[in-house]
This record gives C-alpha cells, structure tokens and sequence, in this order.
C-alpha cells in the first residue's frame, strides 16, 4: 500500500487510517482491507506470515488469489467463492468461517476468516475489512485432546484427576462401572468418598508424593463402591503439571484386580494343598521304604539258604534270578529313601579324610567283579588327592556313574575313569561310547524321576540314580554336569573341594 501525504481536507481521515495501521501492526491477527473491486490496499505483518509472503511478489492481491482455499470437507474453494469475493458481491458480513489455505510452498495452514463491509461518508460500499486467525496449532491440540478423550473413554480402567486438595475433577466411564458413582455424583467431592475407614491415611501419603513430584506405580490397595462393598484396585498416581511446570493436581488409573486376587489366593490354597500333599508324599515314601527294608531283608537272607542248600539243584537257575530282582528292589528302595531325605533337607554325610585315588580303585574293582562286558580304563593322579567327604555317599555316586556308562553303550566294550585336579578342586569324569544324550534333555538328566523319552522300553530305570548323584556332590560343595552326543556318547563330570 503506496503512502501519499494527507491534503488538508482529508487530515482527520489519514490520521483515522495511521492509527488502525498502527493497531493492527501490533495484532497477532492477519489483517487486511480492500477496495470495492477486492484490490487488496493494506495488509499487516501477521497476514503476511499467514499466506506465506515473499518479498518476490509485487501484486498483493494477484498473490492472494493465485492461494488454493479448502473449506471443513476438503473442497476447493473456486475463485469466485471466495470470501472477500463473496462479502463484495452480497454486502453481508462473515463471520468466523474456518477454512484451509494452501500456501507457496506446499504447506497448508487452518484459518477462520471474518470478513466486515468497509462503508464510505456517503454510505456507499467502499470495500471490506478481512481478519484471519492461525488455527493450526489449536486445531492440532483439538484433535489430541479429542483422541485422548476418546483414549479415557474406552479405557477399561477408571481414569479419575483430581486437585491437590483431593478434590475429584474428572471421571471416566470406566470409574462410573467400577464405583458405581456417575459423573454428576462424584465431580466436585472429595476422593476420600471412595477410600474405606481404615485406609485414609494412604490419600495424605500419595498426595505428598505427588507434590514432591513422585509417581505412584501399581499400588495394590482397597476402595469403596458406591454400594459399600470393596474392590481390589491397582492405582498408579501421576502428577499433573500447568504451562508453567507447577504440580496442580493427580491423574490416577484405577484397575479393578478383584479376579486377579481372587485368582492369587486360590493359587495360594493350590499351593499350600500341594506342599500338604507333597509333605504326605514324602512321609509315605520315607515310611513305605523303611517298612519295606525289613520283609526284604528276611526274604534276601532265605534265598541265601536256599542259594546255599540247592547249590547242585536244577531249580539254582530260578534262585538267582529271583536275588537279582530283590537286589534291584533293595537298590529301588534306598534310592527312594535318599529321595526322601533329600527332599526333606535331611541327607546327612559322614565326612572323613581319604585318598580318592583308594576310592576309586576299589569301586572299579567292585564293578569289575559284576561286570565282564566292559573294561573300565583309570587315568587317575599319579599324586594322592586327598579330601574330606562321605566315602560312602561318593562310591555311592562313582557306582551309579559307572553302571549308567555300561548299561547305555551296549555296542561299546570300554569305559573311560578320568580324575584331574584343577585350582582348588578335583575332577572326576566318566567316559562311555553308547547312544549319547539329546541336547534338549542335557540339562533335565540331573532331574528327579526324568527319564529320556524313547528309553523306557529298552533300558530299565526309576530315574533317581543321577538326580542322587547330583544331590550328594552339591551337599560336598561340587557340581555335576555332562556333555553328549547322540551315537557317540556321554561324558559325565563331577567336581569336588579338596580338603
């Protein structure tokens, strides 16, 4: 807009004129002004900035309407329906119109635009005044509070804010399902509505956190309904901040966990009754082998007589077999009674001083005498390797290894008892060549009662033998392990403090 000096007779007039640029200069609103053709002949800073100026164009107007507008639906609004053109042609004024307008470069900005008809001395049309105002960030924040909205109002949680003063100031309808209470009810009372009589010291304690800028997370407590009964609740506390970052106030998210405790204290019964069960489990068991020791007893010492007086007899052959059954019987039954020993942390150990070297030899010796299928090879230390252990406890696990390596390499002649010492520990380890162990089962073997799937059929077991074994080496302060493979075979370890 070109500016002329005022003659005499139009001084008030273009001091009118200056003192309106001056305003609108100063107004975050885009402004401008027209003459009766829509020549635009004032604009301000803000409208500018707005349609997205340059100081490239020379023709205001030519720019202005060269601007793609859209109105709410996304429609182009055609030149002609503009409304500057509009205001003109029909001398009415527009108010608040929300419109779309597509600037230079690309960018679209949200905008409402009130148009007012400028009037001459004479009454006469003279032109029309525009304002536009940026809408776009306050449209933005529209739609995330509308989504939040939308967020709280689906939430299966009821989502509650409230002031400093414990005052409720929003109520969602998960927390009218919850308590009860429906928003005219609740807003403006105190939350202390919902706390039972027993509990109000909790509200004083969160509210404390809160001002001291704390988050509360999954408080597990006890809230009122309206009803008077009480519902198991899950709240977590955040604090609500204003522009400035002062804490105004709470937003909390209350979970109804009423199932969910419910659940728990079933679990809990479920549990309690199984360790009940388990404690009578183990009580039989440690009662059923130790009456159990006694018959077998007497029936082992008979068959020894018989063994004795039919040593020429035909019938010898049947006499053996049946004492091999009541050894593996008398064997199945110790093993239990460890189990419930152990079980029961009562697995006591005799410790003494020895060469391990001494164990080991006469344990090959034993197994030497039942076994003629297998060699056992010894690579021992050549130094004694003495330590303080349970010598029965430890044959006890040598055996168990050994017998294992034998009876799971049937195709193999040879076994492998290798001991090192290493730092302050000795190493024992047990070599076979038999059919090997699957990788998804190496770390269940030491389990008790766990039994490789596909060997039930071909070789007999209880699946106590290494579970035992692995229990008496943790009670010295060792650890077993194994490494294996299918076809080829197993090497068992066992590790020990020395004394």
């Amino acid at each position: 807009m070109n500016d002329t000096q005022p003659t005499t007779g139009n001084s008030a007039l273009f001091q009118t004129e200056e003192k309106f640029k001056l305003l609108t200069r100063l107004l975050p609103l885009g402004v401008c002004t027209t003459d009766k053709n829509g020549t635009i002949n004032y604009f301000n800073e803000t409208a500018l900035k707005l349609w997205g100026w340059t100081p490239d164009h020379q023709d205001i107007t030519a720019f202005y309407n060269s601007l793609k507008i859209y109105d709410r639906d996304g429609k182009v609004i055609p030149q002609e329906r503009n409304p500057i053109t509009l205001a003109l042609q029909s001398c009415n004024s527009v108010y608040d119109e929300e419109v779309m307008i597509e600037r230079p470069d690309g960018t679209r900005i949200s905008a409402l635009i009130s148009i007012e008809i400028l009037y001459d001395e004479d009454h006469q049309q003279r032109g029309v005044l525009g304002v536009y105002q940026d809408t776009t960030e306050r449209n933005k924040a529209e739609i995330g509070l509308k989504r939040l909205a939308a967020i709280v109002e689906s939430s299966d949680d009821a989502i509650i804010s409230k002031t400093l003063q414990g005052i409720i100031t929003s109520w969602n309808s998960a927390a009218i399902r919850i308590f009860g209470y429906n928003d005219e009810e609740i807003i403006g009372k105190p939350i202390n509505i919902l706390i039972p009589a027993g509990k109000q010291d909790e509200e004083r304690e969160i509210i404390s956190k809160i001002k001291a800028g704390e988050r509360i997370d999954h408080f597990e407590t006890v809230r009122s309904r309206k009803d008077g009964s009480e519902i198991n609740i899950s709240l977590t506390v955040s604090p609500i901040k204003n522009d400035r970052g002062e804490i105004i106030g709470a937003s909390k998210i209350a979970r109804d966990i009423t199932n969910r405790v419910k659940i728990d204290k079933q679990l809990k019964e479920y549990a309690d009754q199984l360790k009940e069960l388990n404690n009578y489990k183990d009580d039989f068991m440690a009662m059923a082998s130790h009456e159990l020791k006694t018959p077998l007893t007497v029936i082992k010492a008979n068959l020894q007589l018989l063994e004795l007086r039919l040593e020429d007899d035909p019938n010898h052959t049947f006499i053996n077999n049946t004492m091999k059954q009541v050894n593996k019987l008398g064997n199945l039954i110790s093993d239990l009674f460890d189990v419930t020993k152990i079980q029961a942390g009562q697995l006591q150990l005799n410790l003494t001083e020895f060469d391990l070297n001494d164990l080991v030899a006469e344990t090959i010796g034993n197994i030497a005498h039942t076994s003629n299928s297998h060699t056992i090879q010894s690579n021992i230390q050549k130094e004694d390797v003495k330590i303080k252990a349970d010598y029965l406890r430890l044959e006890q696990v040598l055996i168990n290894l050994l017998t294992n390596a034998i009876k799971y390499s049937p195709s193999a002649d040879q076994v492998i008892l290798t001991t090192n010492v290493e730092n302050k520990n000795v190493v024992v380890s047990v070599k076979d060549f038999g059919i090997g162990i699957p990788n998804q089962d190496l770390e269940k073997v030491f389990t008790r009662f766990f039994r490789v799937k596909g060997l039930a059929s071909t070789f007999s077991g209880s699946g106590i033998g290494l579970y035992i074994s692995s229990e008496i080496v943790k009670h010295h302060g060792g650890k077993m392990w194994v490494e294996s493979e299918e076809n080829v075979g197993s090497i068992f370890y066992f590790s020990i403090p020395l004394n």
